[in-house]
């Protein structure tokens, strides 16, 4: 049985790097793990273990999210408030609120580094993947200017299944390209 009310999930918003993400309710989002689907027990672990770790460095600026889990442990969705956001810009970082919270989370990202070894996916698919990119798709700006986190990721697996090769290929280039592309957003 699913822990989710099917009735209450409404129309496809989008899909990210790794979610495909539906209306809940008016007021919420519900989002359906790729990795999850590809790989079960461990994808669902590695999002509560990602989550914990985000809660114990980046609390202030993580959306709430809750964490259903269903098939013994096989399968989740996540449930997270519906914002108003957009994603984060290089030229946003000119308004000196935004550059507090940007030198905050980058300082947060280099402690959680120093202290686990684990890196947070900032970039995002839609950031990762763009010739010249000008956002940072997992940092968002509500129109308060307040930085949000949407999901939190670590560019890390555990332990490698076969099924999950792709995965780790994305992870590697992730991890080598967003080197690349902070150095232009602190520049």
């Amino acid at each position: 049985m699913k822990p989710y009310d099917k009735k209450r999930t409404g129309k496809f918003i989008g899909w990210g790097g790794e979610h495909f993400v539906f209306a809940y309710d008016t007021d919420k989002v519900i989002k359906f793990s790729l990795h999850v689907w590809l790989s079960g027990r461990s994808a669902v672990e590695k999002i509560k273990t990602d989550y914990e770790i985000g809660q114990l460095y980046f609390a202030p600026y993580l959306l709430p999210t809750e964490i259903l889990i269903y098939k013994n442990g096989h399968a989740c969705a996540e449930i997270q408030p519906k914002i108003q956001c957009r994603f984060l810009e290089k030229k946003d970082i000119n308004t000196p609120l935004i550059k507090e919270q940007f030198s905050d989370i980058m300082s947060r990202c280099q402690k959680m580094e120093r202290e686990t070894g684990w890196v947070f996916d900032l970039f995002g698919r839609e950031g990762l993947f763009r010739f010249r990119p000008q956002r940072i798709s997992n940092i968002l700006v509500t129109p308060e200017d307040k930085l949000v986190l949407i999901d939190f990721t670590l560019l890390h697996l555990e332990r490698i299944k076969a099924r999950e090769l792709p995965i780790w290929l994305i992870i590697q280039f992730a991890l080598w390209r967003q080197a690349k592309l902070l150095q232009h957003f602190k520049d």
